[in-house]
This record gives C-alpha cells, structure tokens and sequence, in this order.
C-alpha cells in the first residue's frame, strides 16, 4: 500500500467544513475531533504531522524503505478506518498510533516477510536538549554503534529508546504507547541508556 493510496483516501472524504478554516485549525484535538467525524482532509493534516515519527518506527524494525514505506502506509489506513470508534477523551493520538504501528511490525514478522532489524545507518536520532542528559549522549555515539549495542538490550529497553530517541516520542506519549507510568519510563530509559553505553564500550 502507497502513500498516494492514503492520500487518495484522505482527498475522497475532504469536506466543506474543514476546506472554510484550513488555515486555521491547528489544534490537534480539533483535527481528531473533525476526522472522527469522516473528515478526510483532518486526517490527512494529522497524517501529515506524525508521517516522520512512524517512518522511523518501521524503519527502525524492518532496515528497509520499501517494507518501512509499506508498513507506515498501513498503520495510517489502520487508524483512518478506526479512528471513529476511538473515544476522544484522553486519546493519546501519537500512543495509539505507535501502538497500532507495533501490531503492523508483528503482523509483518509474522508472515515470515522479514527479520527484525533495529536502528539502522540511515536512521539519526532526534536531537532534543530538552531531553536531557540520556538524549545528548546518544547523539555522541555513532549511529552503527548504537545500532550494534541496541541489539544487546532487553526488548524492554530497546523499545523505550526507540520510540523516545529515534521515533522522537516525549515521555508521556512513551508510556501511554508501552502501557507503564511516566516515572516508569523514567527509570527505564536511565536504566537502557547506562547499559547502552557500557555494552558500547564492549563491542
């Protein structure tokens, strides 16, 4: 499944409502508001702002464009058809499509298409300073480092930097993707980025 399939699906439900005051709906829980009404072109915004993120994630998984390509396309048609049903309080929309992201990577495992790869070359972290002392020492290290060493941690682990540093999810959203409390990725992120730097250490 193609972008352009995506795009043709967001364009075929454009409505009116949205084409008056494109200019000025910024408002991400008004976008989620106007999609679960069937708007095509609320979605399309929202697809828009989140595309990079979940690229990432399926590059992350797959090392490959084509598959990463295919598998971001999926997990938006995924949450286009099922947006409607989702109960807008307190809907996390970068979680929820993390996690429906998740279940594409393990329908894609499953049917034997590919193994599971981690962070490639091709794949930067997202520098943020605000993210404090773990993120600024991920960014020191080589990308082929990180991704040798990454291979090495508890899946748990792996995860959790992989969604906070190369998918680019704050804590919050990090937690409401892996179902644990914001302390809890707190810790666990302290936790993978000590082991992450000794296992570089040892390679």
């Amino acid at each position: 499944m193609t972008h352009e399939v995506l795009v043709a699906v967001c364009d075929s439900h454009m409505s009116t409502t949205l084409a008056t005051v494109a200019n000025d709906v910024d408002d991400e829980d008004e976008l989620i508001r106007l999609a679960q009404a069937g708007d095509g072109a609320a979605f399309g915004r929202l697809y828009d702002r989140y595309l990079p993120s979940i690229y990432r994630y399926t590059y992350s998984k797959t090392s490959s464009r084509s598959a990463a390509e295919d598998l971001t396309s999926e997990t938006f048609l995924r949450a286009f058809r099922a947006i409607a049903r989702r109960p807008r309080a307190h809907l996390n929309f970068a979680a929820w499509l993390i996690t429906i992201a998740r279940n594409v990577v393990i329908d894609h495992h499953r049917s034997g298409w590919s193994r599971l790869a981690v962070v490639t070359d091709e794949v930067d972290p997202q520098v943020d300073e605000s993210m404090g002392p773990e993120q600024s020492a991920l960014a020191s290290m080589s990308t082929a480092s990180v991704r040798d060493a990454l291979t090495h941690l508890p899946d748990d682990q792996r995860e959790c930097l992989v969604l906070r540093f190369f998918t680019g999810l704050s804590i919050n959203e990090t937690a409401a993707a892996m179902d644990r409390t914001d302390g809890a990725i707190k810790q666990l992120q302290f936790r993978a980025t000590n082991r992450l730097r000794r296992l570089i250490k040892d390679l």
